[in-house]
This record gives C-alpha cells, sequence and structure tokens, in this order.
C-alpha cells in the first residue's frame, strides 16, 4: 500500500495552519477568562458593598430594637405608676368619707368626676 505523498511545503503550511488555529484558541479562551475574571471582580465588589449595607443596617435595627426596647418597658413603668396612683386616690377618698361619717353609698364615677375627685379623661 502506497502512502499519499505530502511535500514539505504542504506539511509547514498544515502546521503553520494548526498552530494559527491553535493560537486564535487560546487567544479567545484567554480573552473570555479575562471577561470572566472582570465580571467576577465586579460580583465580588458589589457583593461586599451589599454585605457592608446590610451590616450597617443590622447594627442600625440592633439599636433601634434597643431603643424601642427600652422606650417601651419605660411606657409600662409609667403606666403601672399612674394606675398605682388612681388606686391609692381613689382609697384615698373612700378612707376620706369614712372619717367625715358619710353614710351613702359608694361614690359612683360620675359623682367623683363632678366632685372633682377624679379627671374626666382618667375614666376613659
Amino acid at each position: 500500500m502506497r502512502l499519499p505523498f505530502i511535500s514539505s511545503r504542504k506539511a509547514t503550511e498544515a502546521v503553520c495552519l494548526i498552530v494559527e488555529v491553535s493560537r486564535r484558541a487560546i487567544a479567545e479562551k484567554d480573552q473570555l477568562l479575562d471577561q470572566e475574571r472582570a465580571d467576577r471582580k465586579k460580583a465580588e465588589f458589589a457583593l461586599a458593598q451589599e454585605r457592608k449595607k446590610q451590616r450597617a443596617v443590622a447594627s442600625w435595627r440592633y439599636t433601634d430594637d434597643r431603643r424601642l426596647g427600652r422606650a417601651v418597658r419605660a411606657l409600662a413603668a409609667e403606666r403601672a405608676q399612674a394606675e398605682a396612683y388612681r388606686r391609692e386616690i381613689r382609697q384615698l377618698t373612700d378612707r376620706l368619707f369614712d372619717a367625715c361619717g358619710y353614710q351613702g353609698e359608694p361614690l359612683l364615677p360620675a359623682a367623683r368626676t363632678a366632685l372633682g375627685i377624679e379627671d374626666a379623661k382618667e375614666e376613659s
């Protein structure tokens, strides 16, 4: 069996063609790789910025939650103290009426408001 004749010029051209195709493929792959690296770098930068924003928001939220918690506790304490004052005032007025010899029925809220013992706002 005879092998086909290949001249050295055709062989050199084929090798040059293969080298050129290989170079182009490598250049394209390098270009794609560089593009992917640039895209990844942009994405990492955007992610870092987003994480930074989330940390800032979380720290503000934590601070606001603490402040809100203190305000709620202070409000609850004020309400409890106001209720205690109302009970004490009611007991003291009942004792005063007992000491003065008041023989009638216990005063209704409307009568207490009319006498000025309790404000109308406190009843509502």
